[in-house]
């Protein structure tokens, strides 16, 4: 039987009569006699809340109506979303329709076209009375339940880890891992190292993930960057060593090595002998991204330093697969080399600081840049590497306040699902994403934004933004791997001011089980249940 979710809950409704029958469970089958279904009458409509984001399409059951029939559609990752216009504020239908008018026969049974929303308008056209029976939403989710699990005595913190995995389960469609579900249903090979790294913490391994770098790959032959973006085939690397090292994937491996040996010297290609890169264009984050005549030359220096450090910490990861292949590395040694004579300081932006010491050429005063402001300055897609570059500089409690102040003020506006972006002062004095809008407030989906995703063109479950899982589980927990494949795994926990962690870790010899506990004189006492073949190293 086919999975179908019912409304929670009516947001508002106008000429409607037996409304809050579309929440009653009904059978998924027209019948010659319906007593219990809603009618929308001429210029009537009904805004129906599913209590969370979904990936999926609108399913309606109609019983016999009168008139044209005709009715108007409009999906929304928010309420007010939900009551836009094609053109109002940047509404749009890109990538999927989601705004969209459509014929409902007597005694039908249809679904309609699948996109990303929590929230669904149906409005009467014309002279149409609809009598519906049954409105629901057939999602489309991946069902593989999750190994890594977090959990600690901070209960936002927890919403936030499990958020952070929804948003990451709605984006694994179609055997790929896509950037967001009502745009950029993509696969941009940078924008998944954090879903990647999600994928590793909650699945272990993941064909999603295969599957997206061989894509990419394939679309992109060499000498072509990946998504047209150089620092992207930079990334496709780092997402292969990083998957490589949790699962020990050799076979997969072995097939990318010509591309890889390819993509390395092609890289040499734009590192200068003074260590300067020379690519096309450089892409760190959309909020560093700097464009010809834009006064901010902090955004163009932090950008160069950026691509440099992304350039080390992929040629780092070159070279460590290079050995695992049995592959020269001296050219890796050599790009590195090169690299090492130029170095840059970072002026504004945490993304930037975040990779520098994920790079290894950080230090403490990129730390402090990341945490000064704290939440202010903060990116759902760098989120990962901005707190893992403070939290191992020892700035556990001001990291983990990070966390909170930012994702949970995403929770507090009620985000079910993770966002495209945000930034904190979007917050003040917003509305909630569930709740029509209200004058003197403002609109935190119709009113902020930039660049590609302004406005309600803004995606409100990005998969980028699940960089909060791999933060949780490797740094706070604490449980990282050593050797590739989980065979060597180190415990580390870095809790702050968390009293109690369990945690829960996949490896390809069953999932690692771990306890934190925090005493009064502030050690930690650990309590492991460890899977054979594997050994926990200091």
């Amino acid at each position: 039987m086919e999975k179908v979710i019912y409304p929670k809950k009516i947001i508002a409704s106008k000429n409607v009569n037996g409304v809050e029958n579309l929440k009653i469970k009904k059978p998924m089958q027209i019948g010659l006699i319906e007593p219990q279904v809603t009618e929308i009458l001429e210029g009537g409509y009904v805004i129906l809340d599913f209590g969370k984001e979904l990936c999926g399409s609108l399913r309606i059951l109609a019983h016999v109506g009168n008139g044209d029939g005709k009715v108007r559609i409009t999906y929304g990752e928010s309420v007010s979303e939900a009551m836009s216009k094609i053109g109002e504020k940047g509404a749009t239908n890109d990538h999927a329709t989601r705004d969209f008018e459509v014929y409902i026969p007597n005694y039908s049974d249809m679904t309609l076209i699948n996109s990303g929303f929590r929230f669904v308008k149906i409005e009467s056209l014309g002279n149409s009375v609809i009598r519906i029976k049954n409105a629901v939403v057939v999602p489309t989710i991946y069902e593989k339940p999750f190994k890594g699990k977090f959990v600690c005595d901070d209960k936002v913190i927890n919403k936030i880890f499990d958020t952070g995995a929804y948003t990451l389960r709605l984006c694994l469609q179609n055997g790929m891992i896509w950037d967001g579900i009502k745009r950029d249903r993509l696969v941009w090979i940078g924008d998944i190292n954090p879903e990647t790294l999600s994928a590793n913490c909650l699945f272990g391994k993941l064909p999603h993930v295969e599957n997206s770098l061989t894509f990419v790959k394939e679309q992109t032959p060499l000498p072509q960057w990946m998504n047209d973006f150089p620092t992207y085939s930079l990334w496709w690397i780092i997402n292969l060593r990083d998957y490589y090292r949790q699962n020990r994937n050799t076979e997969y491996l072995n097939g990318q090595r010509e591309y890889l040996l390819g993509l390395v010297k092609q890289i040499s290609n734009f590192v200068t002998a003074d260590g300067k890169t020379t690519y096309e264009f450089n892409f760190i984050d959309w909020p560093t991204r700097y464009t010809a005549g834009d006064p901010d030359l902090d955004k163009r220096d932090d950008e160069i330093a950026g691509t440099h450090a992304l350039t080390v910490y992929a040629i780092k990861c070159a070279k460590e697969l290079f050995e695992v292949l049995d592959e020269d590395y001296s050219l890796c040694e050599d790009i590195l080399s090169r690299l090492s004579k130029n170095s840059f300081i970072v002026k504004k932006y945490k993304q930037v600081a975040g990779i520098k010491i994920i790079a290894g050429i950080g230090d403490e005063n990129d730390a402090k840049l990341i945490v000064n402001g704290g939440a202010k300055g903060m990116s759902t897609f760098m989120s990962y590497f901005i707190l893992k570059g403070a939290i191992e500089y020892g700035y556990e409690r001001e990291s983990i306040q990070m966390l909170k102040d930012y994702y949970g003020t995403m929770l507090s506006l009620g985000a079910t699902s993770f966002w495209e972006d945000f930034d904190i002062s979007w917050a003040e004095n917003a509305g909630r994403i569930d709740r029509k809008p209200v004058k003197g407030k403002n609109d935190v989906h119709a009113d902020f934004g930039a660049f590609c995703y302004k406005q309600l063109r803004h995606s409100l479950c990005h998969g980028w933004s699940s960089g909060v899982v791999p933060f949780l589980m490797n740094e706070v927990a604490g449980i990282k791997v050593v050797k590739a494949g989980a065979k060597e795994i180190s415990i580390t926990p870095k809790m702050g001011d968390l009293k109690f962690i369990k945690a829960s870790y996949p490896t390809p010899y069953g999932v690692l089980k771990v306890e934190h506990i925090k005493n009064a004189d502030g050690t930690i006492t650990t309590k492991t249940v460890v899977p054979e073949g594997v050994k926990i190293v200091k």
